[in-house]
């Protein structure tokens, strides 16, 4: 059975650690493989992370219908049963939608929603504003705000995070922008709320962000390589230099799964293609992308080696 609001685990806060972005097991255009789903999520549960993220860029949410996408949701949390928090993408280019979603996360149990910018047509930043002050108020679950300007073609200001730190019900950011100029910007206005998190996206700066007071990653490796991940933020959270080089290193052998194309579903499909070959899902990507090239497959398998993880 899935947790009711009131039954929720109050897990602390600001939320830590290492929160993959889960990836979708596909058997079909709109199929999700039960079996290779509870798989992956039990793999990173047990490799020590401190959370889930679902419907993500990693998830590839917005090539999902809404059935799926509920599917997933309900699935993740009744495995799950409390033991990460399980954080929900609502992100739409519609308000009403993306409500809708939030309900459903809090009725089948997650813990919190995580929304981007809306997409398509750009949001002013004080139409940002609005958009996410009725996620606020109207969502029966903790907001965590996305930036994803890369992809969604709009940053969330400094201004927008300044005023949505004064609601209490938006617990923290995940920057994915990769700048670390602007994550250094929300990093001084922590001191305003101490319980917020703030997380990184792109893998390759979890130890510079941690070191400019960030909260730990979000980041899609972490569905591949879990163990590598939660070591990595253990060792820089007690200042084990040495022990954060040699992980670090691995980090890069990792990124070798990225090399698959020029746009952003190029890391999706390498990590599709790693798992795959550690035998926990089919590399199927969303319709319509294409799975990993023989040559991006064979260097996967290299980097997988070189992991020792075959």
């Amino acid at each position: 059975m899935n947790q009711p609001a009131s039954a929720r685990v109050a897990w602390p806060r600001p939320l830590r650690g290492i929160v993959p972005p889960l990836a979708t097991p596909l058997s079909g255009r709109d199929q999700l493989d039960h079996a290779a789903l509870e798989r992956l999520v039990e793999r990173i549960i047990q490799g020590g992370v401190h959370g889930l993220f679902l419907l993500g860029t990693t998830g590839e949410a917005a090539a999902l219908s809404v059935r799926l996408r509920r599917e997933l949701v309900e699935r993740v949390t009744r495995q799950t049963a409390g033991r990460v928090p399980v954080l929900v993408g609502v992100s739409d280019t519609s308000l009403v939608e993306a409500l809708a979603a939030a309900d459903h996360a809090a009725a089948v149990g997650a813990d919190a929603i995580v929304a981007t910018t809306p997409y398509y047509l750009p949001l002013e930043q004080t139409e940002l504003l609005d958009y996410f002050r009725a996620l606020h108020d109207e969502s029966p679950l903790p907001l965590y705000l996305y930036n994803m300007p890369g992809l969604t073609k709009t940053w969330i200001s400094l201004e927008v995070v300044r005023a949505a730190m004064e609601w209490p019900n938006v617990h923290g950011l995940k920057d994915s922008s990769g700048d670390l100029a602007y994550f250094r910007d929300v990093s001084a206005e922590l001191h305003r709320r101490p319980d917020w998190s703030l997380l990184v996206g792109p893998e390759a700066l979890t130890v510079d962000t941690l070191a400019l007071g960030g909260h730990g990653c979000v980041g899609g490796g972490a569905n591949v390589h879990p163990q590598l991940f939660a070591r990595l933020y253990d060792a820089a959270t007690r200042g084990d230099d040495a022990e954060v080089a040699r992980l670090q290193a691995q980090l890069t052998t990792l990124g070798v799964i990225y090399g698959d194309g020029q746009y952003g579903a190029s890391a999706v499909r390498g990590i599709k293609c790693a798992l795959s070959i550690l035998g926990i899902c089919d590399e199927q990507m969303a319709a319509t992308f294409r799975p990993a090239t023989p040559e991006q497959r064979a260097a996967t398998v290299a980097a997988l080696k070189e992991l020792q993880l075959l």
